[in-house]
């Protein structure tokens, strides 16, 4: 210490000449360690997370949670998987040896939607995996948009947590469900043996969206309100479905699954489910995603692997009409010859909620496309 002192004792400071340049070189550079430290942007914290019901369910005994519209049992041998967006909800049953399959829903409603079908599958001895979406059913919601980048994780964090090698498998996805798998294929499609597309969105077009739709899908409307505007709209949606409600078990495959109960549970118990619904809608791959279509024909062409579509007749929300421009994406000009269709395309009885309603229709659809699809009637 001393020495420092004695050192700097000898200094002598500059010419007066010069003082104003020193000064000035100093203050400048003063100033622009102050601004890079105040302007330059925070660092981007991990999104925040909603937990899922699933935190009501430590208050309740076992009895009490079959009665739920939605047990936590209902499609059986379910987990909890801790990722980095979130606790989510994973199913995984049938067979170990059965040919593996994965499952993705739609927007508004967890997997048990898709129960009968499901459950017709692992009857058919297939292995089904799946799971409910950040922010449905008892997954939690990541603040974060809800993209397809964030999906295609999630089904990355699902396959993952078996204890079995989920490296190839045929996805099946409905309606969101059935973009999201678009999307997960154009990025891995060598573990994909069969693509599934149940009333897939994707390609659907924003020009046909209400002026309402239009504005908050482009960011128009503030999140806040617009997640209000959401919200009302599935209320008024559920109490229109009400009138459809069954009373029933939902561990009792003989009877319809109350779906509209398990929607309205959902609404009422996940504090974060609006604002997956809106991010999923804001961001996700609903619109304009005619060149990911595209190469994942190519893709699955060069491969010689298979693409089955089906769509509802009556359905009002993917209007069938749109198979034909599903056929030509997928196919890119590839027309059929003497060996099976390779993208088939199937118009079906039904609404947009018959993988609810139909599910065991469609499971034999599928068997008969995995036997050989130049038996089936299709339309396209």
């Amino acid at each position: 210490m001393p020495h420092i002192f004695s050192t700097l004792s000898t200094l002598r400071p500059p010419p007066a000449t010069s003082s104003p340049l020193i000064i000035g070189l100093t203050t400048a550079t003063a100033a622009a360690i102050l601004a890079f430290f105040t302007l330059r942007p925070p660092p981007t914290p991990l999104p925040g997370v909603i937990p899922s019901p699933r935190e009501l369910l430590g208050d309740l005994t076992d009895k009490e949670k079959d009665y739920l519209p939605y047990p936590p049992d209902v499609l059986l041998y379910g987990r909890w998987v801790d990722t980095p967006y979130g606790v989510i909800r994973v199913y995984e049953f049938g067979p170990a040896k059965g040919r593996k399959v994965v499952f993705v829903h739609g927007i508004s409603t967890p997997c048990p939607v898709a129960r009968d079908l499901l459950w017709d599958l692992v009857g058919r001895g297939c292995r089904v995996l799946t799971f409910d979406l950040y922010g449905r059913g008892y997954s939690d919601t990541p603040l974060t948009p809800h993209d397809h980048r964030l999906f295609s994780s999630q089904i990355i964090f699902a396959l993952s947590s078996s204890t079995l090698h989920w490296t190839n498998f045929t996805l099946i996805g409905y309606s969101l469900g059935g973009g999201i798998s678009v999307s997960f294929t154009s990025h891995f499609p060598h573990m994909i043996d069969e693509l599934i597309l149940l009333a897939p969105t994707g390609i659907l077009k924003k020009s046909r969206l209400g002026l309402l739709h239009r504005m908050v899908h482009s960011g128009w409307i503030p999140s806040a309100l617009a997640t209000l505007l959401v919200g009302r709209q599935l209320k008024a949606r559920q109490a229109q479905d009400s009138s459809r409600r069954v009373a029933s078990d939902p561990m009792d495959r003989a009877v319809v699954l109350d779906v509209p109960s398990i929607s309205e549970w959902q609404s009422r118990e996940h504090r974060g489910f609006l604002y997956s619904f809106f991010s999923s809608f804001k961001y996700g791959p609903l619109y304009g995603r005619q060149e990911e279509w595209a190469i994942v024909g190519e893709h699955l062409r060069e491969a010689g692997k298979r693409i089955l579509i089906l769509l509802a007749k009556n359905d009002t929300d993917i209007d069938p009409a749109l198979l034909p421009e599903m056929l030509e994406l997928l196919r890119g000009g590839e027309h059929g010859g003497q060996e099976p269709e390779r993208v088939v395309g199937i118009v079906a009885d039904g609404a947009h909620d018959f993988v609810r309603m139909k599910g065991r229709m469609l499971a034999g659809y599928i068997e008969e496309f995995w036997k050989d699809s130049r038996s089936m009637d299709w339309v396209y």
